[in-house]
């Protein structure tokens, strides 16, 4: 055909629109093709009339199945050690299977030659492993039949022919169809692993940022099966020659190159080192090129059989939490007074509504209103006090106070503003976020080992805190440690100011340690409101904590044991090998102790 005799159809969607194509096969020319061709291209998983069934609900039906068993150990585990108040001097079977998973859950990998990069827990390896296994793995105990077809478990590369033997038997290579499908079944997935108010996270008892990695991971899955889906089109335009004819009458190329392009770019701008590095123009780039991704997707996709009832599932789940969140944060307004303290610190008080309630351990999302970047963007920090109790928290507003340290982003904008005498910033307050049951959990615990590095202390603190309010609810002989590891006596200033309200109470058996790693303790100046610091902080030691040692210390007798820190990347990396390592001596048999439990919060997500 000559190039000028090519028309180009304007229409983005087809005409009549409707919300799904008929899954009546039609169109075929069956004496066109052998009888057995005929057989194959109306089976399961090669029929392309009902792929959306064999192939995106497969993809659900599998994220359904493996959140569905999520749900039920969380639950299970935490109902039945809550019936279980009586301590156990030996380790149950349910002790040590119990030991055994929350092994996976607390073991994490520094890889060095990229960085000293930390992997997620072993735990999200193995359900990425098992979503990449079900999606693109192939099966070894396939049966061949007649050449042209291997039955298999996965869903791309399992069913054979990836190819039609003969272009009558369909225009849409199988293994595109197929990997096309698949994408549309993680869609909803990928986008609900996201979202702050999450319906997984409430279905599997987690908090949402615990969440991120499978939507990095799902993500990518899905962009891969996109590159699949994409990749033996253009072998076969280009096998036929009709490449360039395609690309300029094909209005399915165009919206599938439209939906691509963002999609890559996604995927290569979320990587860790640049999105940490510059947050304020990811995350705004991130909304953009997500929404014209999901918009060229929805054209592209064109209601064929039931693609679109993916996107409404998609936008059921994200648009009510997003609605949910917008209203709730606008309800939500206050003044933030900032101060800068010793060490690149800032104190942060905020007034809310005394209808805000919140338990310690708990985050909130702060949209600062001010500076060009920083207002559409919301950032997320740890609440540093506990609730008032009693007639302390009467009137219509009560605090929260948030500590944070400078790094760079948000929270160097706001040292720099409060530094020329711009304290007083109005804000948008999104939340409570976080595990509401921590708290409470750790009651049940005989000892409670809490490890905070530098500012993660403002997550610890609050939780040593509320469990010494309520030490009645708690066996008599319990023994509470607080570990701090900071860089400068500097941080004495406001680690005093969080330490207060403990100061009120009656800490019986609570045993506090300090310590400093960039200055010597006998450097101190007392001038500075340090000369107390033996009364406020315990003992005083230069160094870092050996982690090992604290943990092994806390698990050599018989109990239930909790381990909470939190604290940057390579803090937490140590805290977790060490407790990973007891949790698997009692999961074989070796252990001490009858339940060894650890929660890490994220210094960053």
């Amino acid at each position: 055909m000559d190039m000028s005799e090519m028309t180009w159809n304007r229409e983005w969607l087809d005409h009549p629109i409707t919300w799904q194509t008929a899954h009546e096969r039609e169109g075929y020319d069956y004496s066109q093709i052998t009888p057995e061709q005929g057989r194959l291209i109306q089976s399961r998983f090669h029929n392309w009339y009902t792929a959306d069934w064999d192939f995106a609900l497969t993809t659900v039906y599998f994220f359904c199945a493996a959140i569905g068993v999520a749900a039920l150990f969380r639950w299970g585990s935490w109902a039945l050690h809550r019936r279980s108040a009586v301590p156990r001097t030996r380790a149950s079977a349910f002790d040590r299977l119990v030991a055994i998973l929350s092994y996976t859950t607390s073991r994490v990998w520094r890889l060095k030659v990229f960085g000293y990069y930390y992997t997620p827990p072993l735990a999200a390896i193995i359900a990425v492993g098992a979503m990449f296994i079900w999606v693109m793995g192939t099966n070894l105990l396939a049966s061949y039949r007649q050449g042209l077809t291997v039955d298999g478990v996965a869903l791309m590369l399992g069913p054979k022919p990836f190819y039609w033997p003969d272009p009558a038997m369909g225009d849409s290579p199988p293994i595109a169809t197929r990997t096309g499908w698949i994408s549309i079944g993680i869609m909803p997935f990928m986008i609900a692993f996201a979202s702050k108010t999450n319906y997984v996270a409430l279905l599997t008892r987690t908090s949402h940022e615990r969440l991120q990695v499978f939507h990095r991971w799902s993500a990518l899955l899905m962009y891969i099966t996109s590159l699949v889906h994409t990749f033996p089109f253009i072998v076969r335009d280009i096998n036929e020659g009709m490449m360039e004819m395609s690309w300029a009458t094909d209005r399915f190329i165009w919206t599938g190159v439209a939906a691509l392009v963002p999609q890559t770019w996604l995927l290569a701008m979320s990587w860790g080192f640049i999105r940490n590095r510059y947050y304020e123009f990811f995350k705004k780039m991130h909304f953009i090129a997500a929404s014209i991704f999901m918009a060229a997707l929805f054209v592209h996709v064109d209601f064929f059989l039931t693609s679109w009832h993916y996107f409404w599932a998609t936008l059921a789940l994200y648009g009510t939490v997003w609605v949910y969140r917008v209203v709730r944060a606008t309800l939500t307004p206050g003044t933030a007074i900032v101060s800068v303290l010793e060490d690149r610190t800032l104190h942060v008080r905020i007034a809310v509504p005394n209808s805000f309630r919140w338990v310690a351990g708990q985050h909130v999302f702060v949209r600062f209103l001010f500076g060009p970047l920083h207002w559409a963007s919301s950032h997320p920090f740890t609440i540093a006090n506990v609730p008032a109790v009693g007639e302390q928290n009467g009137g219509k507003l009560q605090q929260i106070e948030l500590v944070l340290r400078a790094r760079y982003g948000i929270t160097k904008a706001l040292e720099k503003a409060a530094s020329k005498g711009k304290t007083c910033i109005s804000v948008f307050v999104d939340g409570p976020y976080g595990h509401v049951g921590l708290a409470s959990d750790l009651r049940r615990f005989d000892r409670v080992l809490f490890l905070a590095g530098g500012s993660g202390a403002s997550f610890t603190i609050p939780l040593l805190i509320d469990l010494e309010r309520n030490r009645s609810s708690r066996p008599a002989d319990v023994t509470t440690r607080f570990v701090v590891a900071v860089r400068e006596g500097g941080a004495f200033t406001w680690l005093e100011r969080q330490m207060k309200p403990l100061t009120d109470l009656e800490t019986i058996g609570v045993a506090q340690n300090t310590h400093v790693t960039r200055q010597k303790v006998e450097e101190i100046d007392p001038e500075k409101g340090d000369s107390n610091s033996d009364d406020n902080f315990g003992s005083l030691h230069n160094g870092r904590p050996n982690i090992c040692e604290l943990v092994r210390e806390l698990c050599n007798e018989p109990g239930r044991v909790a381990v909470v820190a939190c604290g940057p990347d390579e803090f937490a990396h140590d805290v977790r090998s060490a407790v990973a390592a007891e949790q698997l001596s009692l999961a074989l048999g070796r252990g001490v102790a009858s339940e060894v439990f650890l929660h890490v919060e994220n210094y960053s997500w």
